[in-house]
């Protein structure tokens, strides 16, 4: 019920500003305290444009309902605006393997990233997408995320399986240990 919703306001937000999509929402699968919670993902151009959209929102009695319908059925939770460093993209209905970071020389850390793709590249994982983005209001422990993103959940278990062959990224790790302290992960789908 609460995805259809936030269909119907997909809806209500593509006649009002042309925006396609909207809202994303994302389960968490194996993601710790958040296995099962919901999370409503929404992309911006910039940090101005949340409320640049927001007031082309207001005063729109459909949505207005249905927001009220959905005070009754969610309960909210923290809030973090990201800023994209580093974006390979999402699959739309696909799914992801997410790591909180903190991140000590950014640019040294987009290095090892772009070395981490090339390893998955080798290794049959040429469709992995690597996302980069720094926190930049309502941080908590970490500084950045790292969102990496396959088609479907088995494409993720499948990266997994990979990634727990210790020699596969054992010199990466090294590398990236002395840039980045990892605090969470967990896998999601759409």
């Amino acid at each position: 019920a609460y995805v259809a919703m936030i269909a119907k306001i997909n809806a209500l937000v593509k006649a009002r500003t042309g925006i396609e999509h909207y809202r994303h929402v994302w389960e968490g699968d194996f993601a710790g305290e958040n296995a099962h919670a919901l999370f409503v993902v929404t992309s911006y151009p910039s940090a101005a444009d949340i409320y640049k959209i927001g007031e082309k929102l207001k005063n729109y009695p459909e949505m207005d309902v249905l927001l009220a319908e959905l005070r009754g059925t969610r309960h909210l939770g923290s809030s973090v605006l990201y800023k994209a460093v580093r974006n390979d993209g999402v699959y739309e209905g696909g799914a992801v393997f997410n790591t909180s970071v903190s991140c000590s020389d950014e640019p040294a850390y987009l290095k090892a990233l772009d070395d981490l793709k090339a390893i998955f590249d080798a290794n049959g994982f040429k469709d992995t997408k690597i996302n980069l983005y720094r926190e930049i209001s309502g941080r908590t422990t970490s500084t950045h995320l790292v969102v990496i993103s396959l088609p479907s959940q088995l494409r993720v278990a499948e990266l997994l399986d990979a990634l727990s062959d210790k020699e596969l990224l054992k010199d990466w790790y090294v590398t990236a240990a002395k840039i980045r302290t990892s605090h969470a992960n967990g896998t999601y789908h759409e």
